[in-house]
């Protein structure tokens, strides 16, 4: 949204800090004087007078994300903690009390690599806040007053100085002190405060010299013991809150627990075997389908509308995405992606409404494009996957590594080995070798999403691209495949494929039969290897137009020998099957393969293993045709090649 010089708006702001936790208390800064990364400048008049606000803030897992938007709350699943004891120390300071153990632990390694020096992970704070603000220059703004405070979220890149300063809560044994004593000079020190009359401000001590383990035994067991309960117990309040179960079901969870230390696992598989044991005894009286659980924590904005681009699409979904809610179309993922809520079109995208750019910090339009691109590119790889491929069963595929002429050496056969006598000498077998080689081609080209239709909600035409497009890849698929069969290309020995004269007799000119079928099936059981030995090669499979079909189902699959009025077994049932290639345009013509397991006749190689048209973006909101024709510019590519490698495993009938 755009905001004039000097005046004044209320507005949400999420600012950033590093955070984590589990059910232990950590000192952190939620948020510093100054200007942000977001452009918000804050005085320390105005954060002062908001400390009151942060008591009892909630902290959650990431900023509000998509469902967050859609169902217009938070998720109890994504609280990890609450602030407590806010108060001002050149910025504004605060205890997080933690209640996920994984989480903890993320803290505490941050601190304790950062006290050693070493790189860590720009994990924070984001302060979500509503505040009044007036524009003071281009993306910058004066805040005036906080008005409320939503909560303080663990957020990775923060943006206005957040920080993880010292754990304040560690339960800790002798053993794991000594073992952090031996391993490590620098570790957390290790302070319990389980009584809410001591000082507020914690001792200053952040990161301090391991002690030995003398030392790490002066620990107040009892007190330690103490806050492990106290913090099992809101760990408890926490997870039956969010499971859902029955009253009854609850009590009787919460009095296995009650009063004692377990961990989170245990807890969790305690609540699973109620629900599955609730699920057992009412099945049958449960009316399903109605409503929906939140997604669980951990999913990025970014990805939550990833997985549900992917549902609009009707593209499968992890179980962890499947409580999504569905979105209505391309344009409101387009508003939600961009926060262009006036759909102004590309260009105006507002982060501040947009969770997912705000989160990704990356331009509005590249953000959606990228998103659309993922999409595209997917449904185009599953509906090329779901096209019939005639020729799959016949060629051998294989990955290229560039794009120069790829060379195939193919070994000389040896004759059969030859006797050795006793105490004689192996005689040598020479051989020689072969090269077919082929160059891959570049296929491709440009497709366009426009302003208009994505603005037109026209989901419909955008959802039908991939579809085309995997189409048109198996139609140029196909036609090259074809080719290498019509157009009897030569080979290494100068000879065509299909030679009668010089390939052992592999191409006739009878039309498709039984007995045809027959004879093509002896000339390749009798071609030989370049030792002039019988290989005995089977055809696999009749190749065929689509005007043979009755006639080659008839060959391939009667019981009866077709054409006779005896009862003849047909010798060729179930030797051969038959497949349709409908760019064969020449109605009688038909050939004959062997299996690629047996002999490879036929090699595609598609570079860098790329077995499927793929999908790019050209995502730069200030080139291109985003630029200048309002449209997400998509470049279709796809990169193979191909070639016989091998005479002896096909027969041809060109029928005059």
């Amino acid at each position: 949204m755009d905001f004039e010089q000097g005046t004044v708006r209320q507005t949400d702001v999420a600012e950033a800090t590093v955070v984590a936790g589990q059910a232990r208390t950590v000192d952190v800064t939620i948020i510093r004087p100054g200007e942000s990364k977001n452009g918000m400048v804050y005085s320390e008049e105005v954060l002062k007078a908001s400390l009151p606000m942060w008591e009892g803030a909630t902290a959650f897992c990431d900023h509000p994300n998509l469902v967050d938007f859609t169902r217009n709350g938070r998720s109890v699943r994504d609280v990890v903690g609450v602030y407590t004891r806010p108060r001002w120390d050149g910025a504004i300071k605060a205890h997080l009390r933690l209640l996920d153990q994984d989480i903890f632990r993320l803290i505490e390694a941050i601190i304790v690599d950062r006290a050693k020096g070493l790189a860590v992970p720009n994990v924070g704070i984001s302060a979500d806040m509503v505040v009044t603000r007036r524009a003071i220059g281009e993306n910058r703004w004066e805040v005036g007053t906080i008005l409320s405070v939503h909560s303080a979220d663990v957020v990775f890149d923060p943006a206005a100085g957040g920080s993880f300063d010292r754990i304040l809560e560690a339960v800790a044994n002798n053993k794991e002190a000594t073992s952090m004593a031996e391993e490590a000079k620098e570790t957390i020190s290790e302070t319990v405060q389980t009584q809410e009359t001591k000082a507020a401000d914690p001792a200053p001590a952040a990161v301090a010299e391991a002690k030995p383990p003398a030392a790490a035994a002066s620990v107040d067991v009892a007190a330690v013991a103490e806050a492990r309960k106290a913090l099992c117990g809101d760990l408890l309040a926490l997870r039956l809150g969010a499971a859902g179960l029955p009253e009854k079901a609850r009590d009787a969870v919460a009095k296995k627990f009650a009063g004692r230390v377990f961990e989170q696992s245990e807890l969790d598989g305690e609540i699973a075997a109620m629900k599955a044991l609730l699920a057992d005894l009412t099945q049958g009286h449960v009316i399903k389908g109605v409503g929906g659980e939140r997604i669980q924590m951990g999913l990025s904005s970014r990805e939550k509308m990833a997985f549900a681009l992917d549902r609009l699409f009707e593209l499968p979904i992890p179980d962890s995405a499947k409580n999504l809610p569905d979105l209505s179309g391309i344009r409101e993922a387009y508003i939600l992606i961009t926060g262009d809520t006036g759909l102004r079109g590309f260009g105006y995208g507002d982060w501040e409404r947009s969770v997912i750019v705000r989160e990704a910090n990356e331009v509005t339009t590249s953000v959606m494009a990228n998103l659309l691109g993922n999409v595209l590119n997917k449904k185009l790889v599953k509906d090329y996957a779901d096209q019939p491929k005639w020729w799959k069963p016949i060629v051998a595929e294989t990955t290229i590594k560039d794009m120069k002429a790829q060379t195939r050496v193919l070994l000389g056969d040896f004759a059969v080995l030859p006797t050795v006598a006793e105490n004689a000498a192996y005689a040598n077998l020479a051989w020689s070798d072969t090269k077919e080689t082929y160059t891959p081609v570049k296929k491709g080209s440009l497709v366009t999403v426009t302003m208009e239709a994505i603005l037109n909600d026209d989901i419909r035409g955008i959802t039908r691209i991939p579809r085309k497009l995997a189409r048109a890849a198996l139609i140029t698929m196909n036609e090259f495949v074809a080719n290498l069969f019509t157009s009897n290309p030569a080979m290494a020995d100068t000879f065509t494929v299909f030679d009668a004269v010089n390939h052992q007799g592999n191409s006739g000119t009878t039309a498709l039969s039984a007995t045809a079928l027959m004879s093509a099936m002896i000339v390749l059981a009798k071609m030989t290897d370049a030792a002039a030995k019988r290989l005995g090669i089977r055809g696999k499979y009749l190749l065929i137009p689509p005007d043979l079909e009755e006639t080659a189902y008839t060959a391939c699959y009667s019981d009866l020998k077709p054409g006779t009025a005896d009862n003849d077994k047909n010798v060729l049932q179930g030797r051969a099957d038959y497949i349709v290639v409908p760019q064969f345009t020449d109605a009688n013509d038909w050939y004959l393969v062997a299996d690629p397991s047996e002999i490879e006749c036929i090699e595609i190689g598609y570079l860098n293993g790329q077995r499927t048209p793929e999908l790019l973006v050209q995502d730069d909101p200030t080139a291109g045709a985003v630029f200048t024709n309002d449209a997400i510019a998509y470049k279709v590519r796809w990169i193979f090649g191909g070639a016989w490698l091998d005479y002896r495993g096909a027969y041809r009938s060109v029928v005059v």
